[in-house]
């Protein structure tokens, strides 16, 4: 399990931090904050030991608990049993403080070449939901909070169950982007 110090830092270097200079939710009416289209199970993972920075009393958000065995994580976290997953059923405007790390990078996520080396770069799954990656540059978010997720995610991978599954997500989105595309 990560350290519970750790992953606080990490979350607090994306406290203050947002893509853009304006509330980017105004783009999309703040798609990825609500469950805009409850078929498509919109949410976001917990890394471990996040799980316990909640009480369980937010109420913008629902819980499921998405078993290792039935999803695709890194094999590492198989002995977890299962992994928290945080839906959003409305705006968390008054617990801002409370919003998952991956929350806070989205739609920003690592990519860790096969030397190591981390890139932080557009989620492949918000192309299509995030206006932010389908209309703008990386390099036109604002600079401030690239690099926030990069140091963040930088401190987690010093965490050895996080380390792997960035690893393990980064050799996914190696075969992803090798699969062909219907144009």
């Amino acid at each position: 399990m990560a350290d519970l110090d750790r992953i606080r830092a990490a979350r607090d270097l994306l406290a203050a931090e947002t893509p853009l200079d304006f509330d980017c939710g105004t783009l999309c009416g703040h798609r990825c904050c609500r469950d805009f289209d409850p078929g498509q199970n919109l949410g976001v993972y917990l890394v471990p030991g996040e799980l316990a920075l909640f009480d369980g009393t937010e109420s913008w958000a629902s819980w499921e608990f998405h078993s290792t065995a039935e999803y695709e994580f890194a094999p590492s976290w198989e002995r977890y049993g299962a992994i928290p997953f945080l839906k959003c059923t409305g705006l968390c405007a008054a617990e801002r403080d409370k919003r998952p790390l991956e929350c806070r990078t989205y739609p920003l996520v690592p990519y860790l070449h096969e030397d190591g080396r981390l890139e932080v770069r557009y989620a492949p799954w918000a192309e299509g939901v995030c206006p932010l990656a389908d209309r703008y540059r990386l390099e036109e978010l604002r600079p401030s909070f690239v690099a926030a997720v990069r140091e963040a995610w930088t401190l987690l991978m010093t965490e050895p169950d996080i380390a792997d599954h960035l690893r393990w997500q980064s050799r996914q989105l190696r075969a992803w982007a090798e699969l062909p595309r219907a144009d």
